[in-house]
């Protein structure tokens, strides 16, 4: 039985205006006992973020727990990309001013543990204010069919 598992990075779609057009998928480097701990989805994507380091890129403050003592839950962690794909990014971020916020963990169907990951711009308060104000009224919108139907 393969056990399904999609873990999302909701405070990114708060946080920053990702960009669909830069959207990529990357392998991670991981120890054993990290793999078991994503596959029982004990890891968390809340406030991390990914940053480009002598033509590689790794994620940081991506919590994993393990049951081993010495390793660090919020090691770094090297994402697996082609030389091409990475060059594409390091050339968008230095010519937009980009973010890399990663946003999602899956398996795929050969049982591999990928992240998806964004190019992104920071909102501002404003916009985030905004985005709340949207996030109300819709609410309030469907909360009005419910109830008149």
């Amino acid at each position: 039985m393969v056990k399904k598992l999609n873990l999302n990075n909701r405070r990114a779609y708060f946080d920053y205006e990702l960009i669909n057009k830069y959207k990529f998928i990357a392998g991670i480097e991981l120890l054993g006992s990290e793999v078991k701990s994503i596959k029982n989805n004990n890891v968390s994507l809340n406030n991390s973020y990914c940053k480009l380091i002598k033509n590689n890129i790794y994620v940081f403050d991506m919590y994993i727990s393990n049951d081993l003592l010495g390793i660090n839950p919020k090691r770094v962690k090297k994402l697996l990309l082609k030389r091409k794909e990475i060059n594409f990014i390091y050339n968008k971020i230095n010519e937009l001013k980009l973010n890399i916020i990663p946003t999602n963990i899956f398996l795929n169907e050969r049982g591999y543990i990928k992240l998806i990951f964004f190019l992104a711009k920071s909102k501002k308060n404003y916009d985030k204010r905004q985005s709340i104000k949207n996030k109300d009224s819709e609410r309030e919108k469907k909360d009005f069919l419910i109830k008149k139907y």
